[in-house]
């Protein structure tokens, strides 16, 4: 019998028929205190809410067909209330993006007086292939800033699929309302390629750990970018682990190599002390990287991979695809555990739970969804005390289509209440 907490979580559908399915995260939109959801796809070009706790779905964005793909959210206005950065119109796919595709905006939430009421979409930056976006603090504390990661590089198609991506930053303008686009410039333009995971947070023992770093998934491995020590010091990456070698997906007709999702846990009163990973891109395989004991600075040495699971395939016709990982305390023990996100078909469908402690063995593993899962939202959604999850279906024309994409959640059981602390890092 297990000394740990077995984790058990109760499902219902907040929406049966979102009829797309892509990105999901967790938002306070409306200022109440509790954590709304905010869903998008690349099929319809739909960005909704959906309002805690009755749920009811509200439109904010209908970019009729034009492929939303990422999004964060911060106030950029000053009212008090969280506006949107999305990514969005990136082409008809990764490997079928032109120089011209790729588009980031941002979107003006029209306040508590309007809950239906039209968000206005402004412009931010054309970026090639603009895959994944972080809102933080990265150079500068005096203004809020957006990093932004293509999955390809700026040459688009056949090309920028083996390219190095251009990792943009941008400056929150003075009058974001009037900006015709956000000042920008590229940070890194040679070392990364297929970035599809990303995380940032405020990482001990790095060159500004008083501001926002990123730990990257991509075809080099899991990488650790940031600034370096001086103003004007040039960006600093190094790698942590290199993740699988090339290896063909038998779904795509490609080979893929390196990870592709990654979330860090803090285990035993270490912030950053094991690393899980989807490997490789869309992957079948779990990994835990482990930090080795001797060093203070996290990211400045190799840390030891290990195996935690390979999926077998399902079908003749698919990959065993992992589409996300994300890390909170759900057992309130003080000590992180990981959700790891397939989008399926069955077997290799639905989110298991992972309790390693910090060598990177498991001490429990726990399939707590059968659904396809594209994305994972992490809140204390009714709180209780407990953190939950919720998971949006992978529903997405020229990849994976699930037959019934649904938006569920799935509420805390079996923790103790306590205090709800977010996670380092948010998600990748």
């Amino acid at each position: 019998m297990s000394a740990y907490a077995t984790p058990t979580f109760t499902e219902s559908v907040i929406d049966a028929d979102p009829r797309d399915g892509y990105f999901l995260q967790a938002v306070d939109i409306d200022g109440d205190g509790r954590p709304d959801l905010v869903a998008s796809g690349l099929s319809r070009g739909q960005v909704v809410w959906y309002q805690n706790p009755s749920w009811t779905k509200r439109t904010i964005a209908d970019l009729d067909g034009r492929k939303p793909v990422a999004l964060d959210a911060a106030d950029l206005t000053g009212d008090g209330l969280p506006d949107l950065v999305l990514s969005h119109d990136y082409g008809n796919c990764m490997f079928d993006c032109g120089p011209q595709d790729g588009k980031i905006s941002w979107l003006q939430n029209p306040g508590t007086a309007q809950p239906d009421g039209p968000w206005k979409r402004r412009p931010v930056a054309d970026l090639v292939s603009a895959h994944r976006v972080r809102l933080g603090h990265f150079t500068t504390d005096r203004r809020l800033q957006l990093a932004a990661f293509p999955v390809v590089g700026p040459q688009g198609g056949e090309t920028g699929v083996n390219s190095p991506v251009h990792i943009t930053v941008y400056d929150l303008p003075d009058d974001p309302l009037s900006a015709e686009a956000w000042p920008g410039r590229a940070v890194d333009s040679a070392h990364f390629t297929v970035v599809h995971g990303v995380t940032s947070a405020r990482y001990p023992g790095t060159p500004h750990p008083d501001r926002e770093s990123f730990l990257l998934a991509g075809g080099e491995g899991v990488s650790w970018l940031g600034p370096g020590p001086g103003p004007a010091s040039p960006w600093r990456h190094f790698t942590i682990g290199t993740g699988v070698p090339p290896r063909r997906s038998p779904e795509l007709g490609r080979y893929f190599r390196g990870s592709g999702n990654l979330a860090v846990g803090r285990i035993d009163g270490r912030s950053c002390a094991v690393i899980v990973t989807l490997e490789p891109f869309h992957g079948d395989t779990v990994a835990v990287y482990v930090r080795p004991d001797t060093t203070a600075a996290p990211f400045s040495t190799p840390w030891r991979r290990k195996v935690l699971k390979v999926f077998d395939r399902p079908d003749p016709r698919f990959d065993a695809a992992g589409h996300h990982v994300v890390v909170a305390d759900f057992d309130n023990d003080g000590d992180d555990e990981f959700l790891v996100g397939m989008r399926g078909p069955a077997p290799a469908q639905g989110v298991w739970y992972y309790k390693l402690d910090a060598q990177g063995n498991t001490l429990l593993e726990q399939q707590v969804s059968t659904e396809s899962t594209a994305r994972i939202a992490v809140a204390d959604f009714n709180g209780d005390g407990r953190l939950d999850f919720a998971v949006t279906s992978y529903d997405t024309v020229g990849y994976y289509r699930t037959k019934e994409p649904k938006v569920r959640l799935y509420t805390n059981t079996f923790a103790w209440p306590a205090p709800v602390t977010p996670p380092l890092g948010g998600d990748g």
